[in-house]
């Protein structure tokens, strides 16, 4: 059906206009010329709560799942904070792990996944968990996840983050320029997206823009 959606896609969340120019200028400091990937204007600065590729999943039940989420999120106020190098390059501007947002947005995280429910792409999945598994040498409950969700980092291994860029030079775990840099989110909406390599915002899927 026209309305259905298919691809791969996030459900995300949108932050606001002094969120998305501190992600700007944050990316542009500690981001190196050369790297695969780096946030900047034209891109959509997000924190994910889940990603897949879905196969013809019926609008009105992912309308209603928004509607879902955003009673969780529409208020919060997110604390942003650490900084750090994830996988094979991926900087990542982190949620305060003890902070009260860390666990609505965990509880968010947990819904979301409902997402992947009987719509995942059976193609594009088999590829997601082959990748998973090479990424991470087959670590059996990454494996799983990424088959059944379509996404390996689910549950305990849900990192809620803002992506600055991508550098393949970098090492994970590496020291950054900066070790942190604080800065209070504020949520303008859940979206649905198409994403692209590193997870960059194609666009919003039409039908939920305002």
């Amino acid at each position: 059906m026209a309305d259905d959606v298919s691809g791969f896609v996030g459900l995300v969340l949108v932050p606001d206009a002094a969120t998305i120019t501190a992600a700007y200028r944050l990316a542009s400091r500690l981001v190196a010329d050369g790297a695969e990937s780096v946030l900047a204007g034209g891109a959509l600065p997000h924190v994910t709560l889940t990603q897949c590729a879905l196969r013809d999943a019926p609008r009105a039940r992912l309308i209603a799942l928004i509607d879902r989420l955003e009673e969780r999120v529409r208020t919060l106020r997110i604390p942003l904070g650490p900084l750090t190098v994830f996988g094979g390059g991926f900087v990542f501007w982190c949620v305060e792990p003890e902070s009260p947002a860390r666990g609505v947005l965990q509880a968010a995280h947990q819904d979301a996944l409902a997402l992947a429910d009987g719509v995942l792409d059976p193609v594009a999945n088999a590829a997601i968990v082959e990748g998973t598994a090479n990424l991470t040498g087959e670590d059996p409950v990454l494996v799983a996840h990424a088959r059944r969700y379509g996404y390996a980092f689910v549950g305990e291994s849900y990192l809620p983050h803002i992506t600055l860029g991508f550098d393949s030079r970098v090492a994970a775990g590496a020291a950054l320029a900066e070790p942190g840099h604080v800065h209070e989110m504020r949520v303008e909406r859940v979206a649905l997206v198409q994403l692209g390599r590193y997870g960059v915002v194609q666009s919003l899927v039409s039908f939920f823009v305002a």
